[in-house]
């Protein structure tokens, strides 16, 4: 049966769709459906859809949400297995072997015979389908279960009526099961099930996941036609764009290379065997128009001798629709018509369509389809080709710029301007994160016919390029290397240049060379420049910290820092090395214009189409939401910049993956990423993320109370004192040295704290600094140091840092024997954790918490859930400064009546006192009057 499930936007989290688009009236039924199992409501659910639909991502987002009160396991349907009798539950059983002998013995013999355990006759339908459902029972006992079963229709029928009967007879159990079946229609051993259809999505979610999907800017129309074609089913949508690469996704590259397409979805769409010559003609013609333009089609269509009868015989396909505009089926069958075309039929369809488009109007599509239908070299066409390149990479579109660029070297005959040309195809691919291909074009280009300034550019290039691929000792050498020919360059390019080698050489941290490093900053002081925009200051900022130190270099720092935050969006991509600009902003404490510096890059980076400087601007913004105890919005950053890195073939950056996956408790996840990145750094001699990984662990050490552990782990990092990244070690080198007793170490990183502190002024070094402090003192006076520590960095957006200090400032309180009092900045650090995600440091606060006499709150807890109306009102005067009389009065009370009341408050609060209730969340701030 067909039902309306209950949709109300409320049952799952605000905003929490997993990155699913359009989809918030399923993800609500379904989240309705896994509500009722956990409450012993159990219910089943039947997603139907075409495919490609986007079943399977629902249940991928159901998978994610399994906690702590909820156990997810899932089964998928495989075609090969559809002939095997049981196969289904025999996979079904198996997460479920501990909840076997529990089973009466008849349903355990009966699920034992299946899994080859025992030899008998095969038991019934009926018999396994008990036999499932109490195992279920047995499992949801602890606590609730969430079967999902995928492609459902591929299933053994045997499992498949099994699973039914289980699922019917399920009642009162915390169980629910939701399968996923195609088509509008379902098997008849669903049909007594609800049912829900996933629909198609909307224009405006199709548009918003292709956002999402692709990296690199993409031509409106073209985005256009997708969504069109698609007809709001997700998987069409994505094969074209997952499939093909961003050049061949440029509006100007028409024809795209089929050979990133598997090979089953373009046969899915392959042509009707009896179609005319003069069909296929209008098919290819439409299909080489990347706009689905009418008019340009229609045109190109006559200037090909063909008339409106092949147009309609086209039509009568079903493959493509002419309306008010060129529309296929489906993105892969626009495909499917070009890759079958032969070479002499496409040429024939790009110059008539070279003629049909207006030259002034759309200079790149005309150049684009006159240099595709060139079948030899020709000079003309070449230069038509490069002036449209130039007025695309103009407008920062560097996908097309390279397509154009490429293109018209091909056509060239002339040996130096080919090279020149090829040269600016490599710069366009390098903009748009093609790096790979940005060396092979590189490769063949003949500097010896280039002029000096294209030598010199051609080999910064290259050693660039060779960087953001490798990250290694070899392309740091190379960049190097290349600064000493980077003189012929324009002054502004030298700077530029000499900004990214100090870049290359701060990440190489202890691997880099010394006299490098002190060379190429002694150059960046003799550049000739004006100093006076954004990226010159910052290269004068960091030669003058590699060669005098952080102090002297704290003013220019400063300096460099405003400028980028006051000058025009075109500046956020002035060089590679900009991003130095956030570790600036790290360096002089400052947390507001790292994050404004992080998110201007990284929008920048996404506007220009610039795929090369979004790993670094995604880690930037992660490191940033991190601090400010963001992670869940730092964990899709990270895996954002590591999809980027994948899809450009670059190194990944593991620097935020690394910070949070300690800062979020993981154990086996920061275990699993050392052990990645350490021999990686190593054999790549990439010292700060050898630096990174070893304060992640530290970080993880002082989480778990390993407090020797963590002043081992960064002992050598501190002596670095490298960039940026005495805000994160100096922490941990302090709390673990006095918590391990160890005088002198407690003291040099309290010292450097205070020196940060002094001459900074931020609130974020103060409150650190105020830390140190409270730390090192024994007296009673710790406990207004910690009170101001915490809100300084409060007032800094240092989030973690100021659960840090309210859980030290607690520990401090209990141990100096003030129980009651160190309940309230211990619920405070907890709080501020568990909204994180910080796991361990919640899970030392909560056992903090019930050394204290307290138990932490449970998920969702409000402190004043547990009081009754009246003992809200009471709290509410009392918090804002009235006395019990007063209280009295206003509520037609008697002042015995009120501080009865108030007793119970504090008992329930774990207070105990009137001034200790004003800092409990949410009393202060207004309520029930």
């Amino acid at each position: 049966m067909l039902i309306t499930v209950p949709v109300d936007g409320r049952s799952a989290a605000a905003g929490d769709t997993g990155g699913l688009h359009g989809r918030e009236r399923e993800i609500s039924a379904l989240a309705h459906v896994v509500a009722a199992a956990r409450a012993g409501q159990s219910a089943t659910l039947v997603l139907c859809g075409e495919r490609g639909m986007g079943k399977s991502a629902l249940l991928d987002h159901l998978t994610a949400q399994e906690s702590s009160d909820g156990r997810v396991i899932r089964i998928d349907g495989v075609a090969g297995e559809q002939d095997l009798s049981f196969a289904a539950v025999q996979h079904l059983c198996a997460h479920f072997r501990e909840d076997l002998p529990k089973l009466p013995a008849g349903q355990r013999r009966t699920l034992e015979t299946l899994l080859g355990l025992h030899t008998g006759t095969p038991p019934s339908l009926l018999e396994v389908g008990l036999a499932v459902q109490s195992l279920w029972s047995t499992a949801s006992s602890r606590r609730a279960l969430i079967c999902l079963f995928d492609d459902a229709h591929q299933l053994d029928a045997a499992s498949l009526a099994s699973v039914a009967i289980a699922a019917r007879r399920c009642t009162g159990e915390r169980i629910a099961v939701v399968m996923a079946w195609p088509g509008p229609s379902v098997g008849e051993d669903l049909v007594s099930f609800p049912r829900l259809t996933v629909e198609p999505l909307s224009e405006q979610a199709a548009h918003a996941l292709l956002a999402a999907r692709l990296h690199a800017p993409l031509d409106a129309r073209i985005c256009e036609r997708l969504v069109d074609e698609s007809h709001g089913n997700p998987q069409a949508l994505l094969s074209v764009p997952g499939a093909l690469s961003p050049t061949e996704m440029a509006h100007a590259r028409t024809p795209v290379d089929p050979a990133g397409v598997p090979r089953r979805e373009l046969l899915a769409h392959a042509l009707p065997t009896d179609l005319t010559a003069t069909a296929r003609r209008v098919l290819l013609v439409a299909a080489t128009d990347p706009l689905g333009d009418v008019v340009t089609v229609m045109q190109a269509v006559r200037a090909l001798g063909l008339d409106s009868a092949a147009v309609a015989e086209a039509q009568a396909t079903g493959l493509v629709q002419f309306g008010s505009r060129v529309r296929f089926r489906h993105p892969l069958a626009r495909t499917a018509v070009y890759a079958t075309a032969s070479v002499a039929d496409r040429r024939d369809a790009h110059r008539a369509l070279a003629g049909a488009c207006d030259a002034v109007r759309a200079p790149e599509q005309s150049a684009w389809h006159l240099g595709q239908s060139a079948s030899s070299l020709d000079d003309a066409v070449a230069a038509q080709l490069h002036r449209a390149a130039e007025l695309a990479a103009a407008r920062d579109d560097s996908v097309t710029a390279a397509a154009l660029w490429e293109l018209s070297a091909d056509l060239t005959t002339n040996r130096r301007i080919r090279a020149l040309r090829l040269l600016a195809c490599a710069g366009a691919r390098h903009r748009s994160g093609n790096l790979s291909q940005a060396l092979e074009l590189l490769a063949p280009v003949h500097t010896g016919a280039l002029p000096e300034r294209e030598r010199a550019r051609a080999a910064v290039l290259r050693a660039r390029t060779e960087y953001g691929l490798h990250r290694n000792a070899a392309s740091v050498a190379a960049l190097h290397e290349v600064a000493a020919h980077a003189g012929s360059l324009h002054p502004e390019q030298t700077r530029g240049h000499l900004l990214e080698v100090l870049a290359a050489a701060v990440y190489a941290g202890r691997f880099s060379p010394p006299e490098d490093l002190a060379r190429t900053a002694q150059a960046a002081y003799a550049a000739p420049g004006s100093v006076l925009r954004p990226h010159e200051l910052l290269l004068e900022a960091v030669a003058t910290q590699t060669i005098k130190g952080y102090a002297s270099a704290l003013a220019p720092l400063r300096r460099a820092v405003d400028a980028y935050l006051t000058a025009s969006p075109a500046t956020d991509l002035d060089t590679s090395g900009s991003w130095l600009s956030c570790q600036a902003a790290v360096d002089v404490w400052d947390s507001a214009a790292w994050q404004e510096l992080a998110d201007r890059r990284t929008a920048a980076a996404r506007r220009h189409g610039v795929l090369a400087a979004l790993p670094s601007g995604l880690a930037q913004q992660a490191l940033a939401r991190i601090h400010g105890g963001r992670l869940e919005e730092a964990a899709a950053l990270v895996a954002q910049a590591e999809e980027i890195s994948r899809a450009t073939g670059a190194t990944p950056m593991r620097h935020a993956a690394l910070a949070l996956a300690a800062w979020s408790g993981d154990e086996a996840r920061t275990k699993a990423l050392v052990a990645a990145v350490t021999p990686d750094a190593e054999k790549r001699a990439e010292g700060r993320l050898l630096t990174t990984a070893e304060c992640a662990q530290a970080i993880l050490h002082n989480a778990l109370g390993r407090y020797d552990a963590a002043l081992r782990t960064c002992a050598t990092a501190f002596t670095l004192d490298e960039p940026a990244l005495r805000n994160w070690l100096l922490p941990e080198q302090l709390e673990a040295a006095v918590r391990t007793h160890r005088l002198e170490e407690s003291t040099a990183a309290a010292e450097r704290l205070e020196e940060c502190a002094r001459l900074t002024g931020t609130d974020w070094a103060q409150g650190l600094h105020l830390r140190a402090k409270a730390l090192l003192t024994a007296g009673p006076e710790a406990d207004a140091l910690y009170r101001e520590s915490a809100e300084k960095l409060t007032a800094s957006g240092a989030v973690l840092q100021t659960g840090r200090t309210c859980l030290l400032w607690g520990e401090w309180l209990r141990r100096a024997g003030r129980t009651a009092h160190a309940r309230v900045p211990l619920r405070t650090a907890y709080d501020i954790f568990r909204q994180a995600g910080a796991r361990a440091f919640a899970d030392r606060c909560a056992g903090e918490l019930a050394a204290a006499g307290a138990r932490p709150a449970r998920n969702g807890d409000d402190p004043q859930a547990a009081l009754t109306a009246q003992e809200q009102r009471v709290a509410h005067r009392v918090a804002h400064g009235e006395t019990s009389k007063e209280v009295a009065a206003a509520l037609f009370l008697s002042p015995r009546t009120v501080d009865a009341h108030l007793r119970s408050i504090f008992r329930k609060l774990d207070i105990s006192s009137r001034r200790q209730l004003r800092d409990v969340t949410g009393l202060h701030a207004g309520g029930p009057s």
